[in-house]
């Protein structure tokens, strides 16, 4: 699909257009002809959020949709984004293969972006194992109506979109297909980006023991990934992102209903990966490394087993609780490299870490833990500026004293009780004093069947993380 900016809209090749026209509660758009403005009174059409109603005329080959923004009051680009969002789905059921967009107008740079970005996510299909293509999908261009000087904003959008969606392709991507070793072409593909990639035999002999652990009895090869984007000369912020293929537990195997989305145990390195496209696609002047340790937990004769010891990069030992929680161990090599191999100004690790988070909050929130206030702080703003929302979590020396082993340094589960917050007191281990922020997005990395689900997204993986942490990665840098 192509995303262009126009001051006069566009039709087909049949010379049908349809165009989205927003209204706010109780207002008339002025913008639009009487016949129109007449149609939607007679059709109960009124303004409110997220309603659409499309009108087509016997002489005219546009059609046009009214969507409803709600009161202006309360008008907000994360209301845009939904009401945007439900027109799209609507409109692509006409088979019209050009859509306009016409822009509210209230913060027109941030409306184009916005109007960009939420097309790509709202019209994403994962259709690659389907026989068939969806015969419903008939949306290939898009303009936003506006200014030439919208098409910076639109290609910022636009950017951000396809990278969330190439990160969602990756996540949503069967086991025994995404695995490691495509994992590593996909990374390989990405312009200004420099790639290493660290093998089995190579990370058991730099003692990454928690990494060597969990893929004892993998059959795809274990991975280290690493992503460098340099466009400053300041420190490199480096994003760790967990990676394990397929969770079946290991030995502590989980119960079979339901397992089938434990390929979506992928996404933190999936949303790396995302970032790192959009980042060097933008030409940010960032200094980004993403590392993603990357493997099967698969239970089998030689797996290792709850009550091993593993000895990690930074010399540190854990004690297997369980196999089941296996992330904290794979990420806590990787950390413990970053932070002596590149020396970050700061360092962040996104992952679908504990189901204590989900309880926690919900499928719609992430947890957020770390140990640098401005950090934290700054995260919160950029989560503020876009849809991906993080809510902060405590760790304090009581979660600390939950993991303390008797026969080694730590141990991999403090229990039932905090279990987010345990889990990242495991990972804090592995920082030193490195400024360190902490994503736990088990509960927003995909669309879980019986929850509400993001307006913008279907079923399967959300991408989340990819805009938010560009948002983030920019102002560090600022």
């Amino acid at each position: 699909m192509n995303i262009e900016v126009s001051e006069n809209k566009k039709s087909d090749s049949s010379g049908k257009m349809i165009s989205i026209i927003p209204f706010f509660e109780g207002e008339e758009n002025r913008n639009v002809n009487d016949d129109f403005r007449k149609s939607l009174s007679e059709i109960g059409f009124n303004g409110k959020l997220r309603d659409t109603r499309i009108v087509s005329f016997p002489d005219s080959k546009e059609v046009l949709c009214g969507v409803g923004l709600g009161k202006r009051e309360k008008y907000s680009l994360d209301l845009y984004r939904k009401a945007l969002s439900s027109a799209i789905r609507d409109v692509q059921k006409t088979k019209i293969s050009h859509v306009n967009i016409v822009l509210p107008e209230i913060d027109i740079e941030e409306e184009a972006l916005e109007a960009a970005y939420i097309s790509e996510l709202t019209l994403y299909e994962f259709s690659t194992y389907k026989s068939k293509a969806n015969n419903g999908k008939a949306i290939e261009k898009i303009t936003i109506i506006g200014k030439s000087s919208l098409a910076g904003s639109v290609t910022k959008g636009e950017i951000l979109g396809k990278a969330t969606n190439y990160a969602r392709d990756f996540a949503n991507m069967p086991p025994s297909d995404g695995t490691p070793t495509y994992y590593e072409k996909l990374a390989k593909d990405l312009k200004n980006v420099k790639v290493t990639v660290i093998e089995k035999e190579k990370f058991k002999e730099m003692g990454m023991g928690g990494l060597e652990g969990v893929s004892r009895a993998a059959r795809e090869p274990a991975k280290l990934v690493i992503m460098e984007y340099k466009n400053s000369e300041e420190k490199p912020f480096a994003i760790v992102g967990k990676g394990i293929i397929f969770d079946s537990g290991g030995i502590s195997i989980k119960p079979s209903a339901g397992m089938q989305e434990m390929k979506f145990d992928k996404c933190g390195a999936s949303a790396v990966l995302g970032v790192m496209k959009a980042l060097s696609e933008m030409e940010l002047k960032v200094n980004v490394i993403g590392l993603a340790p990357l493997t099967e937990n698969l239970p089998g004769g030689n797996a290792y087993k709850p009550g091993d010891i593993l000895r990690h990069y930074n010399g540190k030992t854990s004690e297997v609780i369980t196999t089941d929680a296996e992330g904290r161990l794979v990420m806590a090599d990787a950390l413990a490299y970053a932070v002596d191999k590149f020396k970050p100004k700061a360092i962040l690790d996104i992952s679908t870490l504990t189901g204590a988070c989900v309880t926690a909050l919900g499928n719609n929130i992430a947890g957020l833990m770390g140990n640098d206030e401005k950090l934290i702080k700054q995260m919160m703003e950029a989560s503020s500026r876009s849809w991906e929302k993080v809510w902060q979590l405590p760790i304090d020396d009581d979660f600390r004293e939950q993991i303390k082993s008797t026969v080694a340094d730590i141990k991999n589960t403090g229990g039932s009780q905090g279990g987010a917050e345990t889990a990242a007191a495991f990972l804090e281990n592995f920082v030193g004093s490195t400024p360190w922020l902490h994503l736990d997005i088990a509960g927003t990395a995909w669309t879980q069947e019986k929850t509400a689900k993001n307006e913008y997204l279907g079923k399967g993986a959300t991408g989340y993380g990819v805009r938010l942490l560009c948002q983030f990665a920019a102002s560090i840098f600022e």
